[in-house]
């Protein structure tokens, strides 16, 4: 089964964890599509945890999860606050960028900065593609952004959260905690329709193939 028909996408993850929190079980669940997922950082400059040890732990997360369905690229050199946006741009297009489908980013409304820099990389890299730009929702996703796509992940939730598990510098973060992650997933009309779980997205643009 492939997600919206797409054979290969590209996730750019700010930091270790924002993908994997925010996408693992769909990428689990649509294994016939390929996801790139690219960490861009070693993590926030004031969290007090090294960076080779957050990549370390981005691919225990992946190498627990029992898909084949992914390639990890893992940078230091791309930290957006640390980056104009320009350089970020030419890097992925001539570094990451391969005949995908569509981008993955965090949403543009968003309370992390280097989150919303991230998303504005989007049209950019996209602007002369017919690549689809697709929003995934993280826990500093802000109330009044609203997703249009939901992926049921009911059965997979469970192991998503053994896999976060694996982020053994971060698990003192509240969002780290197993009701918190069962809350994040939590979406009311979803559970209405018989989702009891989701992860959320906004397609901002669509091209199918």
């Amino acid at each position: 089964m492939k997600l919206l028909n797409f054979n290969k996408v590209l996730c750019l993850s700010p930091h270790p964890d924002d993908v994997e929190y925010s996408m693992a079980g769909t990428i689990i669940k649509y294994q016939n599509t390929h996801f790139d997922i690219l960490t861009m950082s070693g993590g926030g400059d004031f969290e007090g945890s090294d960076s080779d040890i957050r990549h370390n732990e981005v691919s225990n997360v992946w190498n627990s999860s029992g898909c084949q369905n992914y390639s990890l690229f893992l940078t230091k050199e791309l930290k957006p606050k640390h980056n104009p946006q320009d350089k970020m741009i030419n890097i992925i297009e001539n570094s990451y960028l391969d005949n995908h489908d569509a981008i993955f980013v965090p949403t543009s409304i968003d309370s992390h900065f280097e989150h919303r820099l991230t998303n504005d990389l989007a049209d950019s890299i996209s602007s002369n593609k017919n690549i689809s730009i697709i929003e995934y929702k993280t826990p500093s996703t802000l109330n009044n952004w609203s997703a249009n796509m939901y992926v049921d992940i009911s059965k997979i939730l469970e192991h998503k959260m053994n896999m976060l598990e694996h982020f053994k510098s971060q698990q003192y973060h509240w969002y780290f905690e197993k009701d918190v992650i069962r809350h994040f997933h939590a979406d009311f009309q979803s559970y209405k329709k018989g989702d009891k779980y989701v992860e959320q997205y906004k397609i901002k643009q669509m091209y199918r193939l």
